[in-house]
């Protein structure tokens, strides 16, 4: 009976924290749907880079080339669900502030990169495609924690390990951008995640970037 309540209880814990995300800062001027989206990304971070040797071994080495996809897969899927009006999705990956500290300043009047204009036509470090609304997305995180049966002693905690339950994590910061003026339209920060039991899977990394998709667009008018 008290393994069968540490299991429930493990269940319990996925199905309350299986998605979420908090709610951007979106400008009142900001009413209208754009007809062309460009997302913007750094370099994302690995927390638990042996997941993805498991799950995803062939882009152990070119990992923003799978967030790239899954991004521009999920947006699309996200932001063109009505059927009319289809908006057009371009998703690029620059890798500015390499594995450090991220050098990208982000603010209501102007955005920053190495202290330059980050739309500066002369930007060597970032070429971007025409668009109605720029995605920047900064910071991007990836973790994985795992859920420790609390208030149940050792056999808890040895319960947790094997089953291998928990969350699977993304993190960011990220601001919508006007394509023609460069005004800030809405920011936010990202905290997606997808549960799993058992162990990590590709599923559970495919379905965390369906959530983040939609976190990001919450309470825009794009959706």
């Amino acid at each position: 009976m008290k393994r069968l309540k540490l299991v429930l209880g493990a269940l319990v814990f996925l199905v309350l924290t299986g998605c979420g995300g908090t709610k951007p800062t979106i400008s009142e001027d900001w009413n209208w749907r754009p007809s062309t989206i460009a997302v913007i990304y750094s370099n994302p971070i690995v927390m638990n880079m042996d997941d993805v040797e498991d799950d995803l071994p062939e882009y152990v080495s070119s990992f923003p080339t799978w967030v790239t996809q899954e991004l521009k897969k999920n947006i699309e899927a996200k932001v063109n669900a009505r059927g009319s009006n289809q908006m057009h999705v371009d998703v690029l990956y620059y890798p500015w502030g390499g594995t450090g500290p991220s050098n990208l300043v982000m603010s209501e009047s102007e955005l920053l990169l190495d202290g330059k204009d980050f739309f500066a036509t002369d930007n060597e470090q970032v070429t971007l495609p025409e668009a109605d609304v720029y995605l920047i997305i900064d910071g991007i995180t990836f973790k994985n924690l795992q859920a420790i049966s609390s208030g149940a002693g050792l056999l808890g905690v040895l319960l947790s390990y094997m089953m291998h339950s928990g969350d699977l994590y993304i993190e960011a910061t990220y601001g919508f951008y006007d394509g023609k003026s460069h005004k800030r339209l809405g920011y936010g920060s990202l905290q997606s995640n997808e549960g799993y039991f058992f162990g990590v899977a590709k599923s559970t990394w495919e379905d965390l970037m369906e959530n983040a998709a939609e976190d990001l667009f919450e309470e825009t008018p794009i959706l």
